[in-house]
């Protein structure tokens, strides 16, 4: 009896228990989106009022509360520049409730005008551009470049599908290459605003001059249409910079880091103290005959400095002010000092190769470079909305890096043979500056009128680049001394100027009673370049003896001989050069069906250019003026599959203008050949075709899967031309077309905090050149000919692919991001000999970025790049034993001596910031 009893109570005990297990664990989960895009508001709080309880929506979209009691409760749903939703629910036993909650911007966005808030600023947004753009495009968000381990624009790049980055001599990302179309083919912008370059010689920009934090997003168009700037084959880049917000907004953020490469050798830094930003003709007049005194040698003076520290900060600050939020603006600035070093071997060229070719070698160097790098940003905005159908803007975005380098070389020619010390210290600064007043007038329902006025300026100084050398045995078997030798300084400096006016209408109507958009406008700009090149080389003194001994550089005497340049002799490389372009278009897109959009149309640029030298009249083309026009018309189809599934074809045609040095008689003396502009030089065109499928799945999910096809008509290479005995080389129009093809794959996913971010990009290219073959004819002579060899386009790797692993934990407040970049093998250099083009060895580069939130409004963040030290390694694709077989002196590095000969390998390793952010 007792154990029924238990057994009875018992079993009463599991009955109660189950049916009370409803009455505490209901659910309430749902999913937020926004009104207008339709994406999920990933990172939305929302509070359960009742119990106090709140949590992040999640990267999918959608938010969860279990063990909820039956009964009322209210959520609240809370985003940035959205308006706060309360919701109330019933929840009942047995049931799970779910939602779906619509939230809409706190402002309205002028019908039919973009006008972007903070919220652009995420990877939901980027996705919709990418989806709703007429051209293909690929779109970096703020909040991505924030979570990367990238603190400038150039490192950005390489984590867009088909981009590749070319390194400056301290490691850091410089120049972009899209799709293996080198930086001459590519087009960059500022808020849809062409920049001129501070290159001294070419008009891409270095992008390294942009610190990554002043952008909203960066975009990436790989098509164009009509509407766009036609010169741009490779791309067009824009660098969308951040916008006014729509409510109070202050961000700062302070960082300290180091780069390894220093743990196992000093930072070498030079005396900047005497450095005079003019040369001394530029101080006395062009007839001034400079004497030794003219050249102090401070900057020559270099000095140990142990663990340098890396120190990076950033301030951001917008409002809207006055009656109806009417005023808003947005200053943001950035200052970056960074430490950066390089460990180089590089085996020198001699200019004329060997018998079929065989490569042979001047000097074996040794290379350190020591880089401290200075970056300022400033971006403001100010824009003012009269009504919902008016609005102006004024937008100013400076940039400016200081570079520091010391560079030092030891170089021998043998075994038993002097060594060469060279020490140079080089001061440049690059800025870029842009001033932009624009207009946005909705003139009626179906009608809006844009136009842009724009300034900018571009500056580069190189202000005496300071180089000696001395010379010392490398056995003891010959007693000889530390002897002197020469010393140069050189000065140069240019300056674009760019003056704009962009004017485009836009209608909206039926046309056989389908919707159709007519859009047409044009732009005008006048540019002007001038470049100023001025060097000095000196000699040792040497009085009644034949050599000097070197023993420090204070205690050195140099003197100008008779063979020495001490006047100032003006050549190709001092330069004006006027450009002016005029563009119409005119566009029109045309919804045919439900479900096919097309747009087509043409643009029209005309260019017009005249340049003026300091060379002699008696020159050839010691001055020049050149006209052409180009009709580039386009044409695009996409059809919708489902409303977040499409296909997309295009075709547009483009060009790309010669760099203003490539056109210039004359030019300066490179590490190996003399080189020199080409007047006679036409400018490239493209056919483009391209073909994509899209498809948005949901929240920031996308995959992308695309093919496509140039044909590249008077592409640009540079060829080697005998004049007298002194080999040129200068760029030429090769007589064959060029060719670049691939396809492209883009996969992101989500999944919960889980995200996978991929991409992969085949590219093969083709292009024939001229070039030198030099052999031994059959009576024993050793003669050249020309013979033409095939290879790919100058910066075309076959394979890049990009990898990302994120998670992101709104409710811990905790963002990883592993990133894995691979760049496959692809020509560094196109060498005028036959058989030796450099190639870059593949690259394999692991980084990694943090951040956890330390509170509400801090957080704290760290990035490291370049986990894997992965070196930079220059080859020839010849076999290291035939190069031995044809009796040529060893050379270290190799590895592979049956397929290359490695002739350059840099050294860069880690890279380390740690940091502390504030969000108001």
């Amino acid at each position: 009896m007792k154990y029924k009893y238990l057994f009875f109570k018992f079993t009463l005990f599991l009955l109660l228990g189950a049916l009370s297990l409803p009455a505490i664990a209901q659910t309430i989960k749902g999913k937020v989106t926004d009104a207008e895009t339709k994406e999920p508001m990933v990172g939305t709080t929302v509070s359960l009022k009742e119990t106090g309880r709140s949590q992040y929506v999640k990267l999918d979209g959608y938010f969860t509360f279990k063990n909820l009691k039956p009964g009322d409760y209210t959520l609240e749903f809370r985003f940035v520049s959205y308006k706060t939703r309360l919701v109330k629910v019933n929840v009942t036993n047995l049931k799970t409730t779910t939602l779906n909650v619509v939230m809409e911007p706190t402002t309205n966005e002028l019908n039919s005008v973009s006008i972007v808030d903070n919220e652009s600023a995420t990877d939901r947004r980027s996705r919709t551009i990418e989806k709703n753009s007429n051209q293909l495009v690929n779109v970096v968000s703020a909040r991505s470049i924030e979570l990367s381990p990238d603190i400038t624009v150039a490192n950005v790049m390489q984590r867009v599908s088909g981009v590749t980055i070319e390194r400056s001599n301290s490691g850091e990302g410089r120049y972009p290459i899209i799709r293996g179309m080198d930086k001459r083919y590519i087009n960059t912008l500022v808020n849809g605003i062409k920049i001129p370059s501070p290159d001294n010689k070419n008009r891409f920009i270095p992008l390294d001059l942009f610190p990554a934090e002043l952008l909203e997003r960066l975009e990436v168009s790989k098509t164009l249409t009509p509407s766009m700037e036609g010169d741009a084959i490779g791309g067009t880049i824009n660098l969308v910079m951040k916008d006014a917000p729509s409510a109070t907004l202050l961000q700062a953020s302070f960082s300290a880091g180091y780069n390894s490469v220093f743990a196992g050798r000093y930072f070498e830094q030079f005396d900047r103290s005497t450095i005079s930003k003019l040369a001394p003709t530029e101080i006395k007049g062009n007839s001034y005959a400079a004497t030794a005194a003219d050249f102090p040698v401070n900057n020559l003076h270099f000095s140990n400095k142990a663990n340098p520290i890396n120190i990076n900060f950033g301030v951001t600050f917008g409002d809207r002010l006055f009656k109806d939020k009417k005023l808003g603006f947005i200053v943001s600035t950035s200052y970056q000092d960074n430490f950066t070093g390089n460990n180089s071997t590089f085996f020198l060229p001699n200019a004329s190769p060997g018998v079929n070719n065989v490569p042979t070698f001047s000097d074996l160097e040794a290379r350190t470079y020591s880089q401290e790098s200075r970056r300022i940003g400033v971006n403001n905005k100010f824009d003012y909305k009269f009504n919902n159908r008016n609005k102006i803007s004024l937008v100013n975005v400076f940039v400016r890096l200081d570079d520091y380098q010391t560079r030092r070389i030891s170089d021998t020619i043998s075994t038993n043979a002097l060594v060469d010390a060279f020490s140079r210290s080089r001061w440049q600064y690059q800025s870029i500056y842009n001033s932009t007043l624009q207009g946005i007038h909705q003139l009626d329902d179906a009608l809006k009128f844009d136009w842009s006025v724009a300034y900018s300026q571009a500056n580069n100084h190189i202000p005496d680049q300071a180089e000696f050398d001395h010379e010392y045995p490398i056995t003891q078997t010959t007693v000889s001394s530390d002897n002197l030798q020469g010393m140069s300084r050189i000065w140069t400096h240019n300056s674009d100027q760019d003056y704009s006016v962009y004017l485009n209408l836009t209608d909206n109507f039926k046309l056989l009673n389908r919707k159709f958009e007519l859009k047409l406008g044009g732009l005008e700009r006048n540019k002007s370049r001038d470049s100023y090149y001025n060097s000095y080389s000196l000699s040792p003194y040497l009085g009644t003896s034949n050599n000097q001994v070197y023993t420090t550089i204070d205690a050195a005497n140099f003197t100008f001989k008779t063979t020495d340049k001490s006047l100032f002799v003006p050549d190709g490389n001092d330069y004006t050069f006027k450009e002016n372009i005029a563009a119409a278009y005119i566009q029109g897109k045309w919804q045919l069906t439900d479900k096919l959009e097309a747009l087509g149309g043409v643009r029209v640029e005309y260019t017009k250019q005249n340049y003026a030298t300091q060379l002699p009249a008696s020159v050839d083309a010691a001055t020049g003026i050149i006209n052409y026009t180009d009709f580039l018309p386009t044409a695009l189809l996409k059809y919708a599959l489902k409303d977040n599934e499409s296909i997309r074809l295009s075709y547009n045609r483009a060009l790309a203008r010669p760099a203003f040095s490539d056109m210039i008689p004359g030019g300066q003396m490179g590490e190996v050949y003399q080189e020199q502009g080409n007047p006679l030089l036409n400018h490239t065109t493209a056919d483009n075709l391209d073909l994509r499928y899209d498809l948005f799945p949901k929240n920031a999910d996308e995959i992308l899967l695309g093919a496509f096809y140039k044909k590249i008509y008077n592409p640009i290479e540079y060829e080697v031309s005998p004049k007298g005995t002194t080999a040129i080389l200068m760029p030429k129009n090769d007589e064959t077309d060029a060719t670049n093809y691939g396809f492209e794959a883009v996969f992101t996913k989500y999944f919960g905090p889980m995200g996978v971010v991929a991409n992969y990009t085949y590219t093969k290219s083709k292009i024939t050149t001229a070039k030198v073959f030099t052999y031994r004819n059959d009576a024993g002579i050793i003669s050249s000919r020309v013979q033409d060899e095939t290879h790919p386009l100058q910066g075309q790797s076959d394979h890049i692919a990009n990898m990302s692993l994120i998670y992101r934990n709104a409710k811990l407040g905790l963002n990883l991001q592993g990133a894995f970049v691979y760049t496959g093998t692809r020509v560094a250099f196109v060498n005028p000999a036959y058989g030796l083009d450099y190639y870059q060895a593949p690259t394999e580069q692991l980084d990694f970025s943090a951040e956890k939130t330390l509170c509400k409004k801090f957080t704290f963040f760290a990035k490291a790049n370049n986990l894997t030290n992965t070196p930079y390694v220059l080859e020839l694709h010849q076999s290291y034993n035939a190069y031995l077989a044809n009796g040529q002196r060893p050379l270290a590095l190799q590895t592979d001596v049956n397929k290359v000969i490695t002739v350059q390998k840099d050294s860069f390793k880690a890279n380390y910031l740690f940091g502390i952010r504030y969000k108001l």
